[in-house]
């Protein structure tokens, strides 16, 4: 019997990066480095990256320079590269650029969404509608993050049925993988595997996804939480960077969970997900050097049981 998988994708390269904007004393990748990093994510075995996102350069400069990343990277087989699309317009230029894969964006949150988006929830909506019928129309693959499906900073918690309404839509729309996102890292486990059973028994065709930021120390419990409830892709970043941009507080503290955590999670509990833990970590001390801000994951500061107990038997 083979082991059961979990999906990883690593969101570096997008929500990692586009927190920079908060920050001074960051060192923003060029475009080169960024294609390079993408390199070495796909070596280390992650069969999905998010490589960018087609948003305005005004409101995020660190991705302004998405067509010539898409353009440059090359084909690889097992690997899909797949780029953020707040609008249709982000969705025409990333198909063009040659991404085979667009993520539209939506937040369960009336409050939040007017603050990040400028939309309504019913204007981003039909948004995705025209985003899908490109995709589709494109034979392009789609998926939907849908952000504050949990907890919302404004508006308080978030209605379950407010977020399996729009799934349901987006259903309708053709799109049959969505991703549920804590946007401010507070969610529980209880919360979490409960929203995500209800996803996965109303709409057992879908590929669900789970996209956990961390703020109290439960992301990897909410981890374990969504997979044993039928989550199967694990939305991640390198080093714990990013974090939601429209909080009415610092985001300092509320980054994504780290890749090389939930990697060394899955390990531990015996689930595949084909990716190089120790590759991850490597690149992980790699891309804090060139960021000039350490990863925060736990399995960088105090490694595997392995080495523990090698040092324990050194000790003794």
């Amino acid at each position: 019997m083979s082991k059961p998988e979990a999906r990883i994708v690593e969101v570096l390269m997008r929500d990692g990066l586009q927190t920079m904007v908060h920050e001074s004393g960051w060192h923003v990748p060029t475009t080169e480095e960024k294609i390079a990093l993408i390199g070495k994510i796909a070596d280390a075995g992650v069969p999905e990256i998010e490589v960018t996102g087609f948003v305005h350069p005004k409101v995020i400069p660190m991705l302004a320079d998405a067509d010539e990343v898409v353009r440059s990277l090359p084909k690889r087989d097992g690997v899909v590269y797949r780029a953020l699309v707040p609008n249709l317009r982000g969705a025409q230029r990333a198909i063009d650029a040659g991404c085979t894969k667009i993520s539209a964006l939506i937040v369960g949150s009336e409050t939040y969404s007017k603050k990040n988006s400028n939309m309504s929830i019913a204007e981003n909506v039909e948004e995705i509608r025209l985003i899908a019928e490109l995709a589709i129309a494109q034979g392009v693959s789609i998926d939907v993050g849908m952000g504050i499906c949990f907890l919302c900073p404004y508006e308080g918690p978030v209605p379950e049925s407010r977020i399996l309404d729009l799934i349901n839509t987006f259903h309708g729309f053709g799109v049959h993988e969505v991703s549920i996102a804590d946007s401010i890292g507070m969610a529980n486990p209880r919360l979490v595997g409960e929203r995500v059973k209800a996803i996965t028994t109303r709409f057992p065709d879908m590929v669900l996804g789970v996209h956990l930021h961390e703020r109290t120390g439960m992301a990897l419990a909410n981890v374990v939480a969504a997979w044993e409830n039928g989550a199967t892709s694990f939305e991640s970043c390198i080093g714990g960077y990013g974090g939601g941009i429209a909080m009415p507080v610092s985001i300092l503290g509320m980054g994504n969970v780290p890749t090389e955590d939930v990697v060394h999670l899955f390990r531990e509990m015996g689930i595949e997900t084909g990716v190089n833990l120790e590759a991850i970590r490597e690149l992980s001390n790699e891309v804090g050097t060139l960021l000039g801000v350490p990863s925060v994951a736990k399995i960088a500061q105090f490694g595997t049981f392995e080495e523990f107990n090698e040092m324990a038997q050194q000790y003794r």
